[in-house]
């Protein structure tokens, strides 16, 4: 395998790790641990190029899943199986996988970096309990990492930091530990010591378990005084935050152990979110993978599930995460297991729709091969193939209870790591249509949307009512290229993009009530509507997007609805969606608004296509009178330039009507003297194409990285 991972231990000796089990003895290895204490389901989050993809494929060589390990750049990575991935050298979509490790069971997901597959991370942490977040040892935190941190904030998933890539030539430990504190917001606790820098990089100090882990035989006495010496400072550090640790450097004459120092981490990961062990090393170079798996077991939570008691026994209870299309096994669903088990042929109950699916076979998730087994059991993920409705964020149980709406509340009051079901998906900042070159392929294309809509709820595919043209909507240009080129391989579709443009949005600026009456008559038959409704903006701080729910009953003495019947009230929704489907200033979707009803007459016989087409025109007469604006999507630009190019860059962010929120140059933020750091929020309609702008500003001496950042009005300009 070429450069062998060695184990230093005091007094110095070489320990080289090393595993011969073939591929089905890591299967049948997994299969035999199915205690929940003894399974991890942990998560690689991280900015693109960080390494995820890299030190997952090192992962399942120490594992012995694989005989040799594949490289990112050479497109031959386990992770990274679908075509466009191995071409692009980037990850798209989350894969999942199992390996044993130390008698665990790890279930592994390598989720993208790039901010178009987001969605991808979202739905893989509400089902994680732990996570690897890897850091560039010469980039720190970068614009991904926050998102995907902050991501995995909101589910309070106890996570553990793996410097990466210590052999690059610009690596700095120092700028990366003080970007965690600043961006992070957590005090990192260095359980490492690196030896060397850049080329000089040759293995770490392990202060736990007072080892040298290191590609260099060469033995060196002056380590063990480094070892110790950084070993007290961190027991330092843990005793002002631990108090069992204080109480044993205070009142305890023996040295502190390797598993009370691991106790004390372990506490910390669970009740004080502020503190997080950093680890270092090379995955490229192969130095510090067997110590991230031991850290993965040591250090991040066991498997969650609700016990199997009276009062809580739901029978089988799942979460479904993600779904796939295979050409064989037809849809595939991945699910996390909370309690019970999962077998072939079992029925079961989707507690969204109420409708029953039954599971056609059970497979284990090796990346993109799947091995069938008979049965897998709470605390794992399991890939289901039969479900026909069944989609990301629905929640199946065995056992149907009476009220299995109210019955899943209370088991989420009382277990709160259970995922809420549903998945609200970010929202598209760019649309183009599409088309096939034949008639004949538009319903081929239909079901291939269909498909692929299912599989990514990012997506949004929609017709255009005036020219029937079918219309994508994605998270950015990567995003729909990857679609177009999935339909071109996946489904042997070629389709025409039309050009890409901004989605833009429109929101009223004030309340608005109208009245209008339908007449009506057909067969002879009239019939006459009056309905009276009423739209208000609604104001959010915190750039976020209130898309249309329902309409508001206003109740009255006089008007109490009670004539209404589910069907009508379903028709009004429909025909207010459809109206606020197309503003009045571009054509644009109308979001933070609130609707109201506040009166309704009927005569004769009204059917519920008139309930809709009276409350679309209603609501379209109210937006002409409620002064609506134009919003557009910004977007949060952190981009990394030579430093005698950052004049003429930000001059051109200028023009782009960009604000600039920070510039960073030389070593003010561990940056190399040569290089700058902008950061900036512009609006996305100025961005596109900006690479090769980028390029010929900076004669290639530049990257950006995008997020989005909410929406604001669009300026006088």
């Amino acid at each position: 395998m070429g450069l062998f991972q060695y184990r230093t231990i005091f007094p110095l000796r070489f320990i080289c790790r090393y595993t011969s089990t073939t591929r089905l003895q890591v299967f049948q290895n997994a299969m035999q641990i199915t205690d929940p204490q003894r399974i991890r389901n942990v998560g690689i989050i991280a900015h693109i190029d960080a390494g995820k993809t890299t030190t997952v494929e090192r992962m399942l060589y120490y594992a012995g899943f694989i005989r040799s390990m594949g490289n990112v750049d050479d497109g031959n990575t386990t992770m990274d199986y679908m075509e466009q991935e191995r071409e692009r050298g980037i990850t798209i979509t989350s894969a999942a996988i199992t390996i044993p490790w130390n008698k665990h069971r790890l279930n592994l997901i390598d989720t993208p970096g790039h901010v178009d597959f987001t969605i991808e991370v979202e739905r893989s942490l509400r089902v994680l309990d732990g996570a690897v977040t890897i850091l560039d040892a010469s980039a720190g935190v970068e614009t991904q990492s926050l998102t995907v941190w902050r991501q995995a904030n909101r589910y309070h998933i106890p996570r553990i930091i793996y410097i990466n890539k210590m052999d690059k030539p610009t690596a700095n430990l120092s700028m990366c530990l003080e970007s965690i504190r600043q961006k992070f917001a957590i005090e990192p606790l260095l359980l490492h010591t690196p030896l060397g820098y850049g080329k000089q990089f040759t293995g770490f100090l392990d202060l736990l378990n007072e080892t040298v882990i290191s590609s260099d035989k060469t033995s060196n006495s002056s380590l063990s005084d480094l070892l110790a010496k950084d070993r007290a400072k961190l027991i330092e550090k843990l005793a002002d935050i631990d108090d069992k640790i204080a109480e044993l450097l205070l009142f305890n004459d023996k040295p502190i152990s390797s598993n009370q120092l691991t106790e004390a981490i372990c506490r910390l990961m669970v009740n004080d979110q502020r503190y997080v062990p950093v680890l270092v090393g090379s995955s490229l170079k192969n130095l510090g993978v067997q110590t991230l798996l031991d850290a993965i077991v040591n250090y991040l939570p066991t498997a969650r599930v609700i016990p199997g008691t009276s009062a809580t026994n739901v029978g089988t209870l799942m979460y479904i995460f993600k779904t796939i299309h295979d050409r064989q096994k037809q849809p595939l669903s991945f699910a996390r297991i909370y309690a019970g088990s999962v077998k072939r042929r079992m029925g079961l109950t989707n507690a969204r729709t109420n409708d029953k699916e039954q599971i056609n076979k059970v497979f284990l998730p090796f990346a993109d091969n799947m091995e069938d087994v008979d049965e897998i059991r709470a605390g794992s993920i399991a890939v289901l193939s039969g479900f026909k409705e069944a989609s990301s964020g629905d929640i199946l149980v065995a056992n149907k209870k009476p009220n299995l709406t109210s019955h899943l509340h209370d088991l989420k009051q009382q277990y709160t790591f259970l995922p809420d079901p549903g998945l609200e998906a970010p929202t598209p900042v760019f649309f183009c249509t599409i088309e096939t070159y034949s008639e004949s392929g538009q319903k081929q294309l239909d079901i291939a949307l269909k498909n692929i809509k299912r599989e990514d709820p990012s997506l949004r595919v929609r017709v255009d009512e005036q020219t029937g043209q079918t219309i994508l909507l994605g998270m950015g240009e990567l995003h729909i290229d990857i679609i177009r080129d999935r339909l071109k391989r996946e489904y042997g579709l070629e389709t025409y993009l039309g050009p890409l443009n901004v989605n833009y949005r429109e929101t009223p600026r004030k309340s608005n009530q109208q009245t209008i009456v339908w007449n009506s008559t057909i067969n002879e038959r009239h019939a006459t509507i009056s309905i009276t409704m009423s739209i208000d903006p609604i104001v959010v701080e915190d750039k976020t997007i209130v898309s249309f729910s329902e309409v508001k009953l206003v109740r009255t003495e006089e008007q109490t609805f009670e004539h209404l019947r589910k069907d009508h009230l379903d028709a009004i929704n429909h025909g207010v969606r459809l109206a606020l489907s197309t503003g009045c200033v571009k054509g644009a979707e109308v979001i933070n608004v609130q609707v109201k009803l506040h009166d309704i007459q009927l005569t004769g016989s009204i059917s519920p296509a008139l309930y809709s087409a009276a409350a679309s025109d209603c609501i379209r007469v109210c937006l002409r009178h409620a002064e609506c604006i134009l919003l557009q999507p910004m977007m949060r630009v952190e981009l990394v330039c030579a430093a005698d190019r950052t004049q003429p860059v930000l001059e051109d962010l200028a023009r782009r009507h960009s604000q600039i929120i920070d510039v960073q140059q030389g070593t003010g933020n561990g940056l190399q003297e040569s290089m700058s750091t902008i950061i900036s929020r512009t609006p996305l309609a100025e961005l596109i194409g900006y690479s090769s702008t980028l390029r010929t500003l900076t004669s290639g001496q530049a990257d950006f990285t995008l997020a989005i950042d909410g929406y604001e009005p669009v300026s006088n300009h």
